[in-house]
């Protein structure tokens, strides 16, 4: 007598299930890697972004750096420095200036910026770091520093001087450290090329070896012809594949103390995607 087969043996289930479980083990895998692919490309392309508008900000305000502008503004060695700025530090939002330094973030770097605009051909055309027009005949800043904003994340922030009080905005999130450079034309007479890039604070103790009668001229910080700026910007987490650590050089063979270690990060700040932006800006109004 024959008997009809009916269903499957459980070997035969056990074989498709192996197989179903393989296909979606194969499937897991290539969404998981297609969604690492998709963080990647997207914070590469904020970070190029953030890095690009960062130096545009930056260079903008570098340019108008030292323009004087009434004929009654303070001239000769007693104007207003150019540019000037601190190592590892960081300035309070309402204090004047620069004002006492605080506590930097990863080692970044305070850069400050003056100029005078024209009653007829500078006033409203020139622009201090957050956007708005600097008044005829006075002494405007653009103040460059990392700050971390309430939710920790860091940020690169302008201050500026408004009508009535000091204000800072961010210019770009997500921003690891911030390290500048002064080129300076050691020339005599000058020609206006560096000859060597020094940190804020080897230009400091230039002036401060001088002369006490010297000292307040600040020949040195005088003498900066050109500035490079470099920023340490990263992307959201888990956006870089991969477990082993990096570390960033931001000025490498010029400063040392411009340097960024993973390893040193807490652990929600490692694993993602770094890169460094630089430039060199030459000062037009010396």
């Amino acid at each position: 007598m024959k008997h009809l087969q009916r269903g499957l043996a459980v070997a035969e289930v056990m074989i498709a299930m192996a197989l179903s479980l393989l296909v979606v083990l194969v499937a897991a895998t290539l969404l998981h890697a297609s969604n690492a692919d998709f963080l990647f490309n997207g914070a590469n392309t904020r970070l190029d972004d953030n890095g690009r508008f960062a130096l545009a900000i930056i260079g903008q305000s570098l340019r108008q750096a030292g323009f004087r502008g009434e004929p009654g503004a303070a001239a000769g060695p007693l104007a207003p420095l150019a540019v000037e700025g601190r190592d590892s530090a960081s300035v309070a939002t309402k204090a004047y200036g620069m004002g006492a330094a605080q506590a930097a973030v990863n080692g970044s770097d305070v850069l400050a910026i003056r100029f005078s605009p024209t009653a007829i051909a500078g006033a409203g055309a020139m622009l201090n770091c957050a956007g708005f027009p600097a008044d005829a005949g006075e002494w405007a800043w653009s103040i460059f520093y990392v700050a971390k904003a309430s939710d920790g994340v860091a940020e690169l922030r302008c201050k500026y001087q408004s009508e009535h009080s000091w204000g800072a905005d961010a210019v770009v999130r997500g921003v690891d450290a911030f390290h500048v450079l002064y080129g300076v034309d050691t020339d005599s007479p000058r020609d206006g090329m560096p000859n060597l890039f020094l940190t804020a604070s080897a230009l400091n103790a230039l002036d401060a070896a001088l002369p006490p009668a010297e000292q307040a001229m600040q020949p040195n910080w005088r003498r900066v012809v050109s500035v490079r700026i470099a920023l340490l910007l990263h992307g959201e987490r888990g956006s870089r594949p991969g477990m082993l650590l990096s570390s960033y050089a931001l000025l490498p063979g010029a400063d040392p103390a411009a340097h960024v270690n993973e390893a040193a990060l807490p652990s929600s700040m490692q694993h993602r995607t770094r890169r460094v932006f630089g430039a060199t800006v030459a000062l037009r109004n010396l």
